[in-house]
């Protein structure tokens, strides 16, 4: 193995993203790296993504192994799957509706063989579909929030994912002794806790090397799953959550959050809608304030 170059297996998983896998295959073959491997699975689309990526994949001059499953699997034992079949001494992982810069991985290279570190994560693009508006990844001051808080990752991220996972990238050695939790759909916020919980150190490089495709379908717009995967992650640090008040806080919120969010979204009445606003409020504000003249000040200063 060529240490100054060693491989890298890039993970693609799809599912009907016919409109989108010839660019993501292309990004990924594109990569100015030398060593490189592709590992591809299909999770039974219905439409030709599977045909495409075939096409697009045989055009190019990398190694790469195409896969298709049977049944519908979740992200996490998919990618499981893939990491089985991969050889590399790094995991890249890229799904089919999103892309990357040409630079990509060997950027994450670099950073990861000059710094100490297990797995990285970098800055990058949100593409919205819809408008096919580009914007970045990170508004305001969030990218450098997230850069200051990598030496007190966990604790700063257990009640909530505050990263863009887009472009992961980690030590194929740490992932074959802790696979993703199958059980989970948010499977890369999972990793990045149990990994930095674990001791596993995070990375953070300050370039653009990614896109993230934002569709109407996206699992940040469904509550309900995103509660349940919610409550899956952070029932593994309750008692961690619970030693802090902040982060119990935080958690308290969060869940109060997702059970509104879901009324809500059941909801097409103007006035039952305004009703749980203010619900909402009241309770929020119980939640975040225990000295009870503060607290009614605040709620009143909201219903005038």
């Amino acid at each position: 193995m060529n240490s100054n170059f060693p491989k890298v297996s890039i993970l693609i998983l799809t599912m009907n993203h016919e409109k989108f896998i010839a660019q993501a295959c292309r990004s990924a073959m594109e990569q100015d790296y030398p060593n490189l491997e592709i590992i591809f699975l299909d999770n039974i689309s219905t439409d030709a993504s599977l045909e495409i990526a075939k096409q697009t994949l045989s055009e190019g001059k990398i190694p790469y192994q195409v896969f298709k499953n049977e049944e519908c699997f979740g992200v996490a034992k998919n990618l499981n799957f893939l990491l089985s079949k991969a050889s590399g001494e790094y995991i890249a992982i890229l799904s089919g509706d999103d892309w990357w810069a040409t630079t990509m991985v060997s950027e994450k290279v670099k950073f990861i063989q000059n710094n100490p570190c297990d797995f990285a994560l970098s800055d990058g693009y949100k593409f919205l579909q819809e408008s096919e508006k580009l914007c970045d990844a990170y508004s305001g001051k969030d990218k450098e929030k997230v850069m200051a808080m990598l030496g007190n990752f966990f604790h700063e991220n257990v009640t909530e994912n505050r990263t863009v996972n887009v472009g992961t990238f980690v030590k194929k050695s740490i992932l074959d002794q802790f696979p993703f939790d199958e059980d989970i759909q948010t499977e890369d916020w999972d990793m990045n806790l149990r990994l930095t919980h674990l001791g596993y150190t995070l990375g953070f490089v300050d370039k653009k090397l990614f896109y993230y495709r934002v569709l109407e379908t996206s699992l940040s717009r469904k509550w309900e799953v995103m509660e349940d995967s919610y409550k899956k992650v952070t029932h593994k640090y309750l008692d961690y959550i619970n030693s802090n008040s902040d982060l119990k806080m935080k958690y308290q919120l969060h869940l109060l959050q997702f059970r509104y969010e879901i009324m809500l979204s059941k909801t097409e009445g103007r006035n039952l809608m305004e009703k749980y606003r203010k619900d909402w409020l009241k309770e929020k504000y119980k939640i975040k304030y225990t000295q009870p003249i503060l607290f009614f000040k605040l709620l009143l200063s909201n219903f005038k």
